[in-house]
């Protein structure tokens, strides 16, 4: 099947010809070469995406629009395999059905499902459970059960490049998203029950995650992986673009299949309005040598300093509302009282003696220049800090995996305890 997406800006025509296998493996590759070498970079604008679909396979890859300034350096790095997210089947009918079962099985006698937890993910409280929790469910995702770790870490590995060797699990959890009327009508029945019905946008730990769902689409009614990069995307009415919502919601066209794509991303579960959602979560951690070095820490300055702006927007908000509570009237700007007058000099008669001197000097009621009130709104204004925040993701997904040849060789000695003493070390 050829899919066609036009770009009306420039009218660049990008044919994708998904003639894709059944086979994860051979599909995935096939579609990997197939972008590499069909997309024109520099000529795609900054509001297109590029869904291929491959009706046979039913395997989607969508690659998040470009942020990054095209006149920087690092534009032809677009799109990396970073930037792609894929939805793909991965498990069949039966696999999907016994997992949900006992999933819901441990769920219901541990009461797992029933109040979020905040000791797993701090800053981001989940209903759910680890996987290691539950032996059943242990066992039938292992080796000896359906042999889930090969099966995802292949799709993971062929989707962006990264060796499966250097994967491994730093978190596989059971997630349930439960629409609000139902913890409405549960609590008031007498349970007291306190789960959730989204996820707010965040980041995980991990460079790849992956979402398997696991309930029937007639159990349940919103839901998805919400993906800040696709927001302003609009999908259209052709049947491979249903994935794509309004939003930049992805949302799986059935139960078993995987929504894979970098943790990196800005992303959350979108909220589900009717019944409950659950699905097989996973974070998994990159060995260090496919990485680029500081890359991250440089985008996480960069964020944090997008964090700042949104805070003092925040503040000024909140201060201009008590003050015209207190106050009346409408002002537009809030009056800012410096508090650090402490530090500075005084209004003094020894001041006034040395005013030919240039000293500065402040008094208890000298307020913010207006200027800088409205270049502090100006800066944390809510579209650009969004702005800001997906061009430092899209320099984080061009920079942060290596290419092959740039990749530190593995050691053998690498990854293992070696006895120095008295003490331990790690080589």
């Amino acid at each position: 099947m050829i899919v066609e997406t036009f770009f009306a800006n420039n009218h660049v025509k990008c044919l994708s010809n998904c003639l894709l296998s059944a086979s994860p493996r051979k599909m995935i590759s096939q579609a990997m070469t197939l972008h590499a070498t069909s997309t024109t970079h520099h000529a795609i604008p900054s509001a297109a995406t590029l869904i291929a679909y491959n009706e046979e396979s039913k395997h989607h890859i969508v690659t998040l629009p470009p942020f990054f300034p095209s006149e920087d350096q690092n534009y032809d790095a677009y799109p990396s395999p970073l930037h792609k997210v894929h939805v793909m089947p991965l498990l069949t009918d039966a696999e999907t059905d016994n997992l949900l079962q006992l999933a819901r099985t441990h769920a219901t006698e541990n009461k797992s499902w029933e109040q979020q937890d905040s000791s797993r993910h701090v800053s981001y409280p989940t209903v759910d459970f680890a996987v290691d929790e539950c032996i059943e469910l242990s066992y039938y995702l292992g080796a000896s059960g359906i042999g889930f770790e090969e099966r995802i870490f292949g799709a993971l590995s062929l989707a962006y490049d990264v060796d499966a060797e250097d994967m491994s699990f730093l978190d596989l959890f059971c997630a349930s998203y439960e629409a609000k009327e139902c913890i409405d009508a549960s609590n008031e029945s007498g349970e007291d029950r306190n789960t959730m019905d989204h996820l707010d946008f965040h980041r995980d730990g991990s460079l790849l995650s992956f979402t398997v769902l696991l309930s029937p689409l007639d159990e349940f009614e919103g839901g998805g992986t919400i993906f800040d990069a696709l927001g302003d995307i609009v999908p259209d009415n052709h049947e491979t673009n249903s994935i794509l919502q309004p939003s930049g919601v992805i949302q799986p066209p059935r139960a078993g299949y995987a929504v894979l794509h970098s943790g990196k991303l800005l992303h959350g579960g979108h909220m589900v309005t009717k019944g409950q959602r659950i699905v097989l979560v996973g974070f998994v951690d990159v060995h260090e040598r496919n990485m680029k070095s500081g890359a991250l820490g440089l985008a996480a300055k960069e964020w944090g300093r997008n964090d700042v702006r949104v805070f003092w927007n925040k503040r000024r908000h909140s201060l201009l509302e008590q003050q015209q509570r207190r106050n009346g009237g409408t002002r537009e700007q809030p009056e800012w009282k410096l508090m650090s007058g402490k530090y500075l000099s005084k209004d003094t008669e020894e001041r006034r003696l040395q005013t030919n001197k240039g000293r500065s000097y402040i008094d208890s009621n000298i307020t913010m220049p207006a200027n800088i009130v409205r270049n502090i709104e100006k800066r944390a204004g809510n579209a650009l800090i969004r702005k800001r925040r997906l061009a430092t993701e899209d320099k984080l997904l061009r920079e942060y995996l290596l290419p092959r040849n740039e990749r530190r060789e593995k050691t053998d000695k690498e990854g293992q305890f070696v006895e120095v003493m008295d003490g331990l070390m790690f080589e």
